[in-house]
C-alpha cells in the first residue's frame, strides 16, 4: 500500500476517533496529512469509501494475525489461547473508533460491508472449529456448531465491555480465563443442540 494512502487512513481513524466521523471533513483529513484535495481523491473516492478502506484493514490484519497463530509451534492450548486474545487487542487498540461509530451509527456501503464482515465471521469459524478439534479431539466435532456459538457469544460480551468501559484490561489474563472457563464447557457436553453443519448453511443462505 502506497506511503500516501497509508498516512490518509491513520490520520482519518485519529480524526474520526476524535471528532466522529460526520464531522470530520475531507478538507480537516488532507490538512492533518499535509496533503491536497486531489492527492486525497486519487486515492479514495469518497470519506465513505475511506471509512470501507478502514474496516477492510482492519479485517484483513485481525484474519492474517490470527492466520499466524496456525503457524507457531505452540501447543494447541496457547493456539486457541492466542486466538482469543489477538481479537481483544484488535478490538483494545481502536476502541476509541469503534465506540465513534458505535454512537453516530456510521457503517460503509451495506452491501460491500456484508461481504466483508461475511469473509471475517468465515475466518473466524473455520479458525475456531480447527483449533476446536486440535484441542479437544475429533469428539468435539459433534459440539463444534453449539461451542462456535457459546465462545463467539462470550468473546462479543467482553469486546463489548472492552469498547464501552474505560478501563484497562489485561487481555492475556482474560483470554486465560476464558481458556479455563472453555474448558469447564467442554467437560460438562452432553448432546448437542445444533446440528454440525447448521452454522454452514446459515452463511450460505446469507450470501446467496
Amino acid at each position: 500500500m502506497p506511503d500516501k494512502k497509508v498516512l490518509i487512513i491513520e490520520k482519518a481513524v485519529e480524526l474520526f476517533a476524535k471528532n466522529g466521523f460526520e464531522s470530520t471533513s475531507v478538507q480537516e483529513i488532507t490538512e492533518a496529512c499535509g496533503i491536497s484535495k486531489g492527492a486525497f481523491y486519487l486515492h479514495f473516492k469518497s470519506k465513505e469509501s475511506l471509512l470501507f478502506s478502514i474496516f477492510e484493514i482492519f479485517i484483513d490484519r485481525a484474519i492474517q494475525k490470527i492466520s499466524s497463530v496456525f503457524e507457531m509451534e505452540i501447543s494447541p492450548k496457547d493456539k486457541l489461547e492466542l486466538f482469543l486474545c489477538i481479537q481483544f487487542e484488535e478490538i483494545e487498540q481502536y476502541s476509541d473508533f469503534i465506540l465513534m461509530l458505535l454512537r453516530e451509527q456510521t457503517k460503509p456501503d451495506e452491501t460491500e460491508l456484508f461481504v466483508l464482515m461475511q469473509k471475517m465471521d468465515h475466518q473466524l469459524n473455520n479458525a475456531l472449529n480447527t483449533l476446536l478439534i486440535e484441542v479437544y479431539g475429533e469428539d468435539i466435532n459433534k459440539h463444534v456448531a453449539d461451542m462456535t456459538v457459546i465462545i463467539k457469544g462470550i468473546i462479543k460480551g467482553y469486546i463489548e465491555l472492552i469498547v464501552l468501559s474505560n478501563q484497562n484490561f489485561n487481555l492475556k489474563k482474560l483470554s486465560n480465563f476464558l481458556l479455563h472457563r472453555i474448558d469447564s464447557i467442554v467437560l460438562g457436553l452432553t448432546n448437542p443442540f445444533l446440528e454440525e453443519d447448521l452454522l454452514l448453511n446459515i452463511c450460505y443462505k446469507k450470501t446467496t
